[in-house]
């Protein structure tokens, strides 16, 4: 009777591990998900005008600068590549602003409707909590 509990619960335990392993892998990208719902969502309406806004997500996974990341489908054959994108707390002033850039070559070769992603540096986590609002414009 005493073998049997000891292998239930080392059935059990072995379970637990694999379960936690697999979760391990996957939250990085469970993680980047919920800073989305964490901070508010960016104002994309002067990208709109050319872009229908596929997704966009935060990456604070790197050991430098996190990363902010846009995809995005062309509507109009050509398009802007630079984007300013600013980071605000809720006196509206400025925690951090930086240039979302799409690749040129992107931005001018790519069909309509294909989707292309821009990128920019992004606010340190400890900063995230503090921001609420995300303001993009066109870098002229």
């Amino acid at each position: 009777m005493i073998k049997k509990i000891n292998k239930r619960g080392q059935s059990l335990l072995l379970v637990t591990i694999f379960t936690l392993i697999l979760l391990g892998a996957s939250s990085s990208t469970f993680a980047q998900k919920s800073w989305n719902a964490k901070t508010p969502k960016p104002d994309f309406t002067a990208m709109e005008e050319y872009y229908e806004i596929v997704d966009y997500e935060y990456d604070f996974t790197g050991g430098g600068v996190p990363r902010f990341y846009v995809t995005a489908k062309k509507k109009i054959k050509k398009t802007p590549s630079a984007w300013r994108i600013t980071w605000r707390d809720d006196k509206g002033v400025k925690i951090a602003q930086y240039t979302i850039n799409f690749n040129w070559t992107d931005t001018q070769e790519a069909e309509i409707g294909e989707p292309i992603r821009g990128d920019s540096p992004a606010p340190f986590k400890s900063d995230m909590p503090n921001v609420k609002s995300v303001e993009i414009a066109e870098k002229l």
